[in-house]
């Protein structure tokens, strides 16, 4: 488990999906984060989770609050060993826990677990454009961009570009 100032963060388990059919089903979030906006039924998400705790190269968190509540997600995908690196997605699917920090403290967490336990070198995030809260969420957090997927999403009747932002070990432990 890794713990935090007001989080428990561990992975994801059978008795959370109950929250991620909740939000999966939440269309704003879907927009957020750029999931596609389409009614899911509770067994979709039980497909979901199989195939991603079957993944050796992804790990999904539950993001709790240390009273147990659900918050959020985290995942590290498309993790890589040999090179030291991943790329991070986060949530916070409930919206009245938005904007107080959590999310930050989230990333701090995962990030600090993936550097010091996982021994990674660099972690990866995408930001789609519109999401400012975000993009301004991960520069707090010590992630520089690097580049920008120019029209590489599409969304609201417009293509949107796609931030690409990272974070190294060492800068992570400067901060």
């Amino acid at each position: 488990m890794i713990s935090t100032e007001r989080l428990n963060i561990w992975p994801l388990e059978p008795q959370d999906l109950a929250k991620n059919y909740s939000w999966a089903n939440d269309g704003g979030l879907c927009r957020l984060i750029g999931a596609l906006p389409m009614p899911k039924p509770f067994r979709e998400i039980e497909g979901w989770f199989s195939n991603v705790t079957a993944d050796p190269e992804t790990h999904v968190f539950s993001i709790k609050l240390k009273d147990g509540c659900h918050i959020g997600n985290a995942e590290l995908r498309d993790l890589d060993l040999r090179c030291g690196a991943c790329e991070l997605g986060i949530m916070i699917g409930e919206s009245r826990y938005r904007g107080q920090g959590y999310g930050s403290e989230a990333v701090k967490g995962v990030c600090g677990f993936a550097f010091r336990q996982l021994r990674l070198h660099r972690i990866k995030v995408r930001v789609l454009q519109y999401n400012e809260p975000a993009f301004a969420m991960f520069k707090r957090c010590g992630f520089t961009l690097e580049g920008t997927e120019r029209e590489a999403f599409w969304q609201d009747g417009r293509h949107w570009d796609i931030r690409i932002m990272s974070l190294l070990c060492s800068e992570f432990e400067r901060k």
